[in-house]
């Protein structure tokens, strides 16, 4: 790997990034919660509290200091999420080409970095396609830690063989770029997700971008060593 490259690695969250996940959430926490006669929560709600992970996402959904009833509601959104996610889950646009010029500019080191379960993850990748461009996959069960927890990413960066510094995060919520700093990663932070651009900003990423394909055009033009046609004619496992 040559010192001169920069990004070496590129991490990627999942929810919001490369998956337009809010409308399947959304589905499957508002019928757990009519089931249990619970207060709706619109989809605006639902944007503006996912990427912690499921069981905050829960609590705060519940609204009230109820381990037994988060836990009962939960398991009912695990059901009825897991049954309907992967139909539910469109890919943000631009996500596939973004990949493929991470993973040939990187030699294949792209990762995702999700606070949503590992398997979730690997599924709705192979479902879409996307699975062939990414080497590494962590969820807070991979290493038993949580973003904005840096022990969610350091073990990821050692297994793809790059320091921080050399890696970047992409991301749509103030929490990825949280994560990063954390890590000791420079973060990209992407609107039309979960946050306001406002909010994104003041959490100080490298840059905030309109969408996916203008993380691509930012990479290009401030990567070191970066090339556009620097990429696999096809996907492949790595």
């Amino acid at each position: 790997m040559s010192e001169d490259l920069w990004p070496a690695a590129v991490l990627f969250d999942l929810d919001g990034t490369l998956a337009d996940s809010f409308a399947g959430i959304h589905g499957a926490l508002a019928q757990a919660l009519e089931e249990f006669g619970l207060p709706p929560r619109d989809l605006q709600w639902v944007r503006r509290h996912v990427g912690r992970g499921a069981r905050p996402l829960l609590e705060d959904a519940v609204g009230r200091k109820d381990d037994q009833l988060v836990g009962r509601v939960g398991e009912r959104f695990g059901v009825l999420y897991r049954a309907s996610y992967l139909d539910a889950t469109p890919v943000r646009a631009g996500a596939a080409e973004l990949l493929a010029l991470a993973h040939g500019n990187t030699s294949g080191r792209v990762a995702v970095v999700s606070n949503k379960a590992e398997g979730l993850c690997r599924s709705w990748l192979e479902h879409v396609g996307l699975a062939g461009w990414v080497a590494l996959v962590a969820g807070p069960d991979t290493f038993a830690a949580s973003k904005p927890d840096p022990a969610a990413v350091r073990p990821v960066l050692q297994a793809l063989g790059v320091a921080a510094e050399a890696a970047v995060l992409v991301g749509d919520m103030p929490i990825d770029a949280v994560t990063a700093a954390n890590a000791g990663m420079g973060a990209l932070l992407v609107s039309g997700g979960a946050a306001g651009e406002d909010e994104l900003r003041q959490a100080q990423p490298l840059a905030v971008l309109s969408g996916l394909p203008e993380v691509a055009a930012w990479l290009l033009e401030h990567g070191r060593g970066w090339d556009y046609h620097r990429h696999p004619g096809r996907r492949h496992d790595v």
